[in-house]
């Protein structure tokens, strides 16, 4: 054979086993996710609008851990959105959003209040009886007024969790005018009609609250507060509040009431008191989200090991994303305690719950959007099975719960260690986790 026969053989065989290199690399699970997953695809399979009437999705959509990150368009501005379902509680929001800036006072929002209120004696009128008048009986988080200045703000009804992305900051004569006036009431009320938490960290969203609890509360209309009706987006699980249920009415309580229930509800259910307390000052979920969980823990009576979900969901500087995550987990083990199969107790395994049934049947909940996309998702995941067979002496096989989807390949590997998966697993809804239930 000659030098140039020889060439070219070695040449046709490099090429060959690039397109091998290209096509095991494409058809392994630890590298079958590039960062951009295909955007048309994933939006498909997620069943997501690319774009609505005020909002858009832009590519790419890519992948951190088990969820999915997007870029959400509003108003000329991007947020990321980590999550399917935070995705699709922000379009909730969004259609909600709609609905609220076409409520006829919001033209009335009376921007002046906060300007009057700098000079408290004025504004206030009969309210300030006395130097040291305290507010905090007939307002929701007032302070103390201190020779016609604000002193002390004892609390603020806003979200618990802080946004990020708004950068704004209330000023304490603002928080004392919107308590005073009842601005926090009809934002509470107003959201609730629209079908949103009105705790939101929403920028847009939260927002437009602002701007049209304003206006109620400086037009003499909180009177008419019950009857708001704001036609928005269907709702989530998490993010629509269902009317037949005593959520909305929780939502509705000023923020006091709230922590004041949720405490002696997490105390019934013998949670210890300093995971109590870490939880209701815990940054990583809204009060409105705080709610939801302790009503999805509350569901699940008799189960053993729910104070460890309480303190995994408020360790400090957890990001709100993770603590949307923990809510989510927590609501798909409520589903299957209320809708399979009664648990009788759960264990966290490498931070993944674990519920045991009365029978002794292991079930896993991961929230995530997708699981076994990469080498160290797969090699946990099995690792997390296998220590769970070796403990293993119920009846029946031991199953996956996964909001998203499952690698194949993983799927494949369980089912190797009598495992099965149920993929889109559903989350309990505001009815079956009824605070009076």
């Amino acid at each position: 054979m000659s030098t140039a026969q020889t060439v070219r053989v070695l040449l046709r065989c490099s090429l060959l086993l690039a397109i091998f290199i290209v096509v095991a690399v494409v058809s392994s699970p630890s590298h079958s996710a590039s960062t951009d997953l295909g955007f048309s695809q994933i939006l498909k399979e997620e069943g997501v609008a690319a774009r609505g009437s005020n909002y858009e999705i832009v590519p790419p959509v890519l992948r951190n851990g088990t969820l999915l990150v997007y870029s959400l368009k509003v108003h000329g501005k991007t947020y990321k959105v980590r999550g399917t379902a935070t995705l699709k509680k922000r379009i909730n929001e969004l259609h909600a959003l709609k609905g609220i800036q076409e409520l006829d006072t919001v033209s009335q929002a009376g921007e002046g209040v906060v300007t009057a209120v700098a000079k408290p004696l004025t504004f206030l009128g009969s309210l300030v009886t006395s130097p040291k008048e305290t507010l905090s009986s007939t307002a929701d988080g007032v302070g103390l007024l201190l020779n016609g200045t604000v002193n002390t703000i004892t609390g603020n009804s806003g979200a618990t969790a802080p946004s990020k992305e708004s950068g704004k900051k209330t000023s304490a004569v603002e928080s004392v005018a919107a308590a005073v006036v009842g601005r926090d009431k009809a934002r509470r009320y107003i959201a609730v009609a629209a079908n949103v938490d009105p705790y939101t960290t929403f920028p847009p969203l939260s927002d437009a609250l602002d701007k049209a609890a304003w206006a109620y509360a400086t037009s003499n209309r909180l009177t008419n507060l019950a009857t708001v009706f704001i036609p928005g987006g269907v709702g989530t699980a998490v993010s629509g509040v269902l009317a037949t249920t005593n959520l909305s009415e929780a939502l509705k309580a000023s923020p006091t009431v709230a922590d004041e229930t949720m405490r002696e509800m997490l105390g019934d259910m013998a949670i210890r008191q300093r995971s109590t307390r870490a939880f209701l000052s815990a940054t990583s979920m809204t009060r409105g989200e705080k709610m939801i969980f302790v009503a999805s823990l509350h569901s699940l009576k008799g189960v053993r090991g729910r104070n460890d979900l309480i303190d995994q969901a408020s360790r400090q500087g957890l990001s709100q994303e993770a603590g949307y995550y923990y809510l989510l987990g927590l609501m798909m083990i409520a589903d299957y305690h209320i809708d399979t199969e009664r648990l009788a107790s759960v264990e966290l395994v490498e931070g993944i719950p674990i519920g045991a049934t009365r029978t002794g049947r292991k079930v896993a909940f991961v929230a995530g959007d997708r699981v076994g996309w990469s080498v160290d998702q797969s090699t946990t995941t099995l690792n997390i099975a296998s220590r769970v067979n070796q403990t293993h002496a119920g009846t029946g096989a031991s199953e996956l719960r996964v909001l998203g989807l499952v690698h194949p390949t993983l799927k494949t590997e369980l089912g190797a260690l009598n495992w099965v998966i149920r993929e889109k697993a559903p989350l309990a809804t505001f009815k079956e986790i009824d605070v009076t239930s």
